[in-house]
């Protein structure tokens, strides 16, 4: 038959090569089946993609060897559920709030790469009846749903960050200067009509609300952080927000705010979403 390979192994050896296969993906499993991953969010700058790490821990997972009979070798597959499956922060905390599909996706490329490079394929199936109480996978949503989880993730990756100074005749005194964003901002999807559409080829576009007084920077030396500076790293943060689509306002704190608006440096609209991604 064309494309078939004929198995040189007698019946024998052929199950003893299996079950070696099966002891080895279970070798492999064990050593894999807890670890980190990295993965990116992409966006329409390259450069400007960061790294995420997440934790993963597979809890069950079935090892079986199969023949290809195209070219004559064993074969070994591990299938797991996805509710066999936790994904955690880098940290080991859990994730409080749900993943895109894309997201989780890229996750599971990164893990199945790992057991490729032992030659072992890694299948993910789908949920079984039974309802998952570790899914991480965010339910369907609407696509402005989807658009403020893009927010939610990007700002996660960006909410600590640095920049260095250069300064002196010959630019040789680095000094270097971290920022850290508050856990708390808005988000707020502005709809294009017809006509604008048309203009700049998107339906909407996203705006995120920052209140720069919310800002926290830290400087090796304990000095204070210039006018100047905190201009120069606003503008950064917002050049990074760009590269990813996302439309950065920075706000003044009012004294007549109410003390929650005051923090996410915004007035009530009901336009608004308001996010908080503290620790719970």
């Amino acid at each position: 038959m064309s494309g078939l390979t004929t198995i040189k192994l007698s019946s024998e050896d052929l199950k003893k090569e299996q079950e070696r296969q099966r002891k080895r993906g279970k070798l492999i499993f064990n050593l894999l089946k807890k670890g980190k991953v990295k993965v990116e969010l992409y966006n329409s700058e390259p450069h400007l993609n960061p790294d995420i790490t997440f934790q993963y821990q597979i809890h069950n997972a079935h090892v079986k060897s199969f023949v290809d009979y195209t070219n004559g070798d064993v074969e070994c597959l591990i299938t797991c559920f996805y509710e066999d499956v936790d994904i955690f922060n880098e940290d080991g905390s859990e994730i409080i709030e749900k993943l895109s599909y894309l997201l989780v996706r890229q996750i599971e490329d990164e893990i199945e790469k790992k057991f490729d490079k032992f030659n072992i394929e890694l299948q993910f199936m789908k949920q079984s009846n039974k309802d998952s109480k570790n899914s991480v996978v965010m339910e369907e949503v609407n696509e402005d749903q989807k658009l403020i989880n893009k927010v939610r993730v990007v700002y996660k990756a960006h909410k600590n960050g640095s920049y260095k100074f250069k300064y002196g005749k010959l630019k040789d005194h680095i000094r270097l200067v971290k920022w850290t964003l508050p856990s708390k901002f808005s988000v707020k999807i502005r709809h294009y009509d017809q006509e604008d559409q048309d203009r700049f080829g998107k339906e909407n576009y996203l705006i995120l609300i920052l209140n720069s007084k919310t800002i926290k920077y830290i400087t090796p030396d304990g000095e204070d952080v210039t006018s100047g500076e905190k201009m120069v790293i606003g503008s950064r943060i917002t050049e990074i927000f760009k590269g990813h689509g996302i439309t950065l306002y920075w706000s003044e704190v009012r004294r007549d705010e109410p003390f929650l608006n005051r923090h996410i440096g915004v007035l009530p609209d009901d336009e608004y979403t308001h996010i908080d991604i503290s620790p719970k």
